[in-house]
């Protein structure tokens, strides 16, 4: 499974910038990123907000040397301020090779409506399987289960 930032139409940046959140996690110099340019924590973060998947290209370019450390914030802001969704879109291949975008949020056309891939449970469904029997039920996930970019 690959995933990717596409960024089009804001050059020197535009591509398609692997992220692979899965087989590569996030650093916790990335995470910072995420919490001082967005503002959330990584408990809260989801992939569903457009200033987040704005820092998840500026992360994907750094990943591939577009940008150094020094220049996340700067190339952040300028990302921030082009239209979003015809610019900036994440991009998830499933094992058959097949594009699939995730869904935008509300008000962003050309979206997938459809969150939950095959096989899996829609969000009415919960499951308890793998679940500690003891502490707080947000002790029950990880931080990078929420950041993968796994549909």
């Amino acid at each position: 499974m690959a995933d990717f930032v596409v960024v089009e139409g804001l050059k020197p940046w535009d591509g398609r910038y692997p992220l692979g959140v899965a087989d590569d996690p996030l650093t916790t110099r990335e995470w910072g990123w995420i919490k001082r340019l967005t503002g959330y924590l990584p408990a809260d973060f989801t992939v569903d907000d457009p200033e987040v998947i704005c820092v998840l290209a500026v992360i994907a370019m750094h990943r591939a040397g577009r940008v150094t450390a020094a220049e996340v914030p700067a190339t952040f802001e300028r990302i921030v301020d082009a239209p979003f969704g015809p610019t900036i879109r994440l991009e998830v291949t499933d094992e058959a090779g097949d594009a699939d975008d995730p869904p935008h949020p509300a008000g962003v056309t050309g979206s997938n409506t459809s969150s939950s891939g095959n096989g899996s449970p829609t969000s009415s469904e919960t499951s308890d399987a793998g679940r500690s029997p003891t502490g707080t039920p947000a002790s029950a996930s990880s931080v990078y289960d929420q950041a993968t970019l796994v549909t």
